[in-house]
């Protein structure tokens, strides 16, 4: 019973632990309903901790190149940025909070976690 009971467990870890890699970085947040302003970026996105944390190993583990771009794009996006690459404008003109309205984000704009974690994604990408 507790060979039984332990192999169970080990296949419902092993099932759980290998969801959707995709999924890893996506955290649980409420959605609100906020606008880009002059003053700063949406909140009430699955990137919201972009920008408030420095990103880690952790938090990308497994992830592949187009989701890194993704993620560090969604930066940008989330400053309003307009995306000239077909891919990303898809991507974020799907998404409900993204309204772009920048040809371009100046530096002076993003906080020092952005900034960081601009560069971060940017290495691992290549």
């Amino acid at each position: 019973m507790k060979k039984a009971l332990f192999i169970a467990f080990a296949i419902f870890s092993l099932f759980f632990s290998q969801e959707s890699q995709a999924q890893r970085y996506v955290p649980s947040i409420p959605k609100k309903n906020s606008t880009v302003t002059k003053a700063g970026p949406v909140y009430g996105t699955q990137y919201d901790w972009l920008s408030v944390r420095y990103a880690n190993y952790d938090d990308v583990y497994g992830l592949d190149r187009g989701q890194l771009r993704v993620l560090r794009n969604s930066i940008y996006a989330r400053h309003g940025r307009k995306f000239q690459d077909k891919n990303l404008r898809a991507y974020f003109n799907s998404q409900r909070w993204y309204t772009p309205l920048y040809n371009e984000i100046p530096a002076s704009r993003l906080n020092k976690y952005e900034k960081a974690n601009i560069e971060f994604l940017k290495r691992l990408e290549q």
